[in-house]
């Protein structure tokens, strides 16, 4: 049984370890800095589009209208690939490549 719980532990951490991102000439430091960077930009781009020109409609994003206490919108598997892809496009841009 122990085998068993300590495949599924690894198969667990290879499944949540981020991938990294490697350019020749940067830092580790500078890596990371670009990673947060690509992130907070996804997210909001990806705010943006879920939105719309006019605002989100369930509250996403910058322009929402969320009163403190009101419930969280539901959660949008659409939402969160597009922040991946554009996560994805925003590294390779700055010249990384997955390791």
């Amino acid at each position: 049984m122990s085998r068993a719980l300590a495949v599924v532990l690894l198969a667990l951490l290879a499944a949540c370890s981020e991938p990294r991102w490697l350019k020749p000439d940067a830092s580790p430091e500078q890596a990371d800095r670009d990673d947060i960077d690509c992130q907070r930009w996804a997210a909001n781009e990806a705010s943006l589009r879920a939105g719309g020109f006019y605002g989100p409609p369930y509250g996403y994003g910058p322009y929402s209208h969320n009163a403190v206490g009101r419930a969280d919108p539901p959660f949008n598997p659409n939402r969160t690939l597009d922040e991946a892809q554009l996560h994805n496009f925003c590294m390779r841009a700055k010249g990384y490549q997955r390791q």
